[in-house]
């Protein structure tokens, strides 16, 4: 070591300073012993806390609450914290997101999505404006893989009275208003005689106490009436400002949306802490109090016209709604083919702002587990043509995504939306909850939950209960019950019943464990949720203990049970060009997998070694030969080789004569680079026997997970076996390439291959162009090559994509 000491002429006391002692992260205890002549001085100690390595994201604001009014600001904090809670001394640039309003400060890197802010010795901060619409915010930080969430309140805003309006008197002949719809202004029957008409409109804000209240109404049209004489939910476009006097900085947003001529609302912010708003209103609205954390199988998630009213007295929480001249509701799962689209669906001339579009990723064998669902935004996300019943969307859809832990995920576009010509409806429900407290999603909670909905000669009824609770350090149950009913026309009535249970708790440090159970009868249904498959019950735990610093013991039981109908493969034109809300029944399924595994992971200093013991038992009760149980041993090996290379080594090798066809033995040779902590992309070899498969190889480029560098290039790939002999694989790569400021270039390819049908326990999955209602089980990924070129300039005062 390199040091000088330094003595105080004047006190006597000598400092001894050393450069380049190299201490590991945390705390760390100095000794300091010397002696003069034969005499030991006392030993002193001192304790320093070495800041480490970023290990996660503080994130919190200064305001809790502040007016909608679409001016007052949240000022948002975070800091990058190592593991022992310090603040890192690693500056990097961090993502913030938000439900609500907008950041308003300057973007570090605008070409990115999301608003990027830079950190300044482990802290930063941002400024996000409110919107006009009350409510709770929630607000995101992001790098990478690590992320953090707070929250935040937009309250109702109590403004001075504002009430304007116009009275229009006209005479004159027939089709020469130049103000009336177009198709008005050439007479079909040619009647030019002159008349007398009157019409008027109104707006008005104000305020009662607490309360706010905002009303609309207009004599000649609906109120969400667009240029081409087509209504909307949730205007999409204003006809009344042929000639606007705004300056370009200024925005405007629709107040008053509904379907009709009328919009009323009463609002205010709950007196109760953490209970967002108390309202009653007429107009359009999104269903969110229907669809809350806990509820899955109760879950109503819509856009819809009517009356809406949400009220909490005390810790309960009332919640009302009715939908008023509903058009036909459909549910369509597509299956994309790696390009932006154009993605038709199975209905069209669709009623404008009905839709809702999802992105759903489940694993590719086992449909009816979605372990990730992302709702898309209409401009930001996709553009949709109403009346061709066409999606495109701005960037390429990959088939596959593979995660962090290697399993194969398939994605689906799951759609929901209303359609002309369907049968024409109308739905009313309640929704009751006693809340234990009241901490945003993280609250505990007891709900009920009943819809009724009528489909012309079809009736649907929906109803159950669902409870959310928080427990010790980290703990949470869910539990959820659900019935419904479809009575037809015919007299014949479908019925069923779903179950829900599932209970996750940290036991202490490094102890982990999660136990679930569900459980969907054949008959059970509901269009307006996330996907799952009828007649499929599932049950299992999960266990994860740290043993020792370098030591992990990991336990998993999984049994699936599937009982119902898989959906028929259509093989004929007519149920393409007519399909109905519900697919057509095909052949029953019967059979039932368990799956056990126990291994231990240990870290043998840079090395890391895994071994795992995977038993499967397979039940087929209607084909008898599909029937058996194997045991597996899996052992990994990764070991780095310098920096950011690593080398990896994996067999899974089965411990009978009898191999199984879906995970035949395995031998994995590959090199890694890691691009980011957690994240590795490298060029393995595979060799595999067994079952279906004699001594064949795989030579694949492969990313344990998806991952965006710096959001402009994602490399995927996979390679999955399946029962009967089945084999399907995916290689990718999208990059985007900034050519200049605001200028975007992104290129995709992706390769999917497979070499037959696929088959599951649900039953055979065959190609289709969708799937609808409750059939996605039975929708097969899409194979072949797609390429996609594209480019985009997003400046402030103009955007372009091509």
């Amino acid at each position: 070591l390199i040091g000088r000491p330094e003595t105080n002429s004047e006190t006597g006391l000598v400092t001894q300073t050393w450069y380049g002692v190299g201490l590991r992260p945390g705390e760390t205890q100095l000794t300091a012993e010397g002696q003069i002549g034969e005499t030991a001085l006392p030993t002193a100690t001192t304790v320093v806390m070495v800041r480490g390595a970023i290990a996660r994201l503080a994130i919190t604001t200064v305001e809790s609450r502040v007016p909608a009014d679409g001016r007052s600001t949240v000022t948002v904090q975070g800091q990058l914290l190592d593991a022992q809670g310090n603040v890192a001394s690693q500056d990097t640039v961090i993502t913030l997101d938000a439900s609500r309003g907008d950041f308003i400060d300057a973007d570090h890197d605008p070409d990115q999505p999301g608003f990027q802010v830079q950190t300044q010795q482990g802290v930063f901060s941002a400024t996000l404006q409110s919107s006009s619409n009350a409510g709770a915010v929630t607000i995101r930080a992001a790098r990478g893989d690590l992320e953090a969430y707070t929250r935040a309140e937009f309250i109702t805003e109590l403004r001075p009275t504002i009430l304007t309006g116009a009275l229009d008197f006209r005479l004159g002949a027939r089709g020469t208003d130049f103000y009336s719809r177009y198709r008005e202004f050439l007479p079909v029957d040619g009647d030019n005689s002159t008349e007398l008409s009157f019409s008027g409109s109104a707006f008005a804000i104000t305020s009662f106490g607490d309360w706010r209240f905002t009303g609309a109404y207009r004599s000649d049209r609906a109120l969400n009436e667009g240029c081409d004489g087509t209504v909307s939910l949730f205007r999409v476009d204003d006809c009344d400002r042929a000639y606007p006097v705004f300056v370009d900085d200024s925005t405007s947003e629709v107040l008053a949306p509904s379907t009709d001529s009328l919009y009323l609302r009463l609002e205010r912010t709950s007196p109760e802490p953490n209970a967002g708003l108390d309202y009653l209103m007429w107009g359009d609205y999104q269903s969110e109090e229907f669809a809350q954390p806990s509820q899955l199988f109760t879950s109503i998630n819509r856009s819809l016209h009517g009356f809406s009213g949400n009220y909490n007295l005390g810790n309960f929480q009332l919640s009302a709604i009715y939908g008023d001249s509903l058009e036909g509701f459909q549910r369509d799962t597509l299956a994309p083919d790696g390009t932006s689209g154009f993605y038709f669906l199975s209905q069209r001339r669709l009623v404008s702002g009905s839709e809702a579009v999802f992105f759903e990723l489940e694993e590719l064998n086992r449909p009816g587990r979605v372990l990730d669902r992302q709702q898309l935004s209409r401009g930001a996300d996709y553009e949709i043509d109403y009346d061709r019943g066409t999606l495109l969307f701005r960037q390429p859809v990959l088939r596959t995504v593979v995660d962090s832990q290697g399993r194969t995920l398939v994605r689906r576009i799951v759609v929901t939306y209303q359609h002309e010509g369907g049968d024409s409806t109308s739905l009313y429900g309640g929704r009751i909850s006693y809340h234990f407290d009241r901490d945003g999603d993280s609250g505990s909670w007891l709900g009920a939950t009943y819809l009724q909905e009528s489909m012309g000669g079809q009736q649907f009824e929906l109803y159950g209960a669902d409870a959310q609770v928080q427990f010790g350090s980290g703990g949470l149950l869910l539990a959820e019950y659900a019935h419904s009913s479809n009575a037809m026309a015919s007299g014949d009535s479908v019925g069923g019943d779903a179950y829900r249970l599932e209970v996750s708790n940290e036991f202490g440090d490094g102890f982990w464990g999660r136990a679930y159970w569900q459980s969907v009868s054949p008959g059970f249904t509901n269009n307006a949720t996330t996907s799952f498959v009828p007649g499929q019950r599932r049950y299992g735990a999960e266990l994860q203990a740290e043993v020792a610093e370098a030591t992990t013991l990991r336990f998993g039981y999984d049994h699936e049970d599937n009982y119902g109908i898989a959906p028929q493969a259509l093989t004929a034109l007519e149920p393409l060009l007519f399909p109905g809300t519900t697919a057509v029944p095909g052949e029953r399924v019967d059979n039932s997998l368990t799956t056990i595994s126990a291994g231990i992971q240990q870290r043998l200093g840079s090395a890391t070694t895994s071994v795992d013991w995977i038993h499967r038992a397979r039940q087929d009760r209607l084909n008898p030969e599909f029937s058996r149980s194997t045991d597996q041993i899996r052992s990994m090996l990764t070991l780095p080789l310098a920096d950011h290379v690593t080398f990896t080594a994996l067999n899974e090798f089965t411990l009978a004569s009898q191999a199984d066809a879906i995970y035949p033995n395995r031998t994995l040779l590959g090199l890694d680079w890691e691009i980011t902590p957690g994240i590795s992309l490298g060029l393995t070899h595979q060799m595999l026997d067994g079952g279906q498969y004699d001594n064949d190889s795989l030579t694949s480029l492969y990313l344990s997970g998806e991952y965006d560098l710096g959001s402009d290039t994602r490399l995927t790939g996979n390679f999955s076996m399946f029962d009967r002999g089945q084999m399907s694989g995916a290689i990718g790569i999208q990059h985007g390439v900034a050519l200049a400021p605001n200028l975007q270039l992104d290129l995709a390819y992706e390769h999917v291959f497979q070499n037959g049908g696929l088959v599951t326990g649900t039953g055979t999955q065959f190609a289709q162009p969708y799937a609808v209602g409750q059939s996605a089980s039975g929708l097969q990924p899409t194979g072949g090559d797609s390429y996609s070129v594209g480019l985009t300039y997003s400046g402030t005062d103009y955007q372009a994509g091509a």
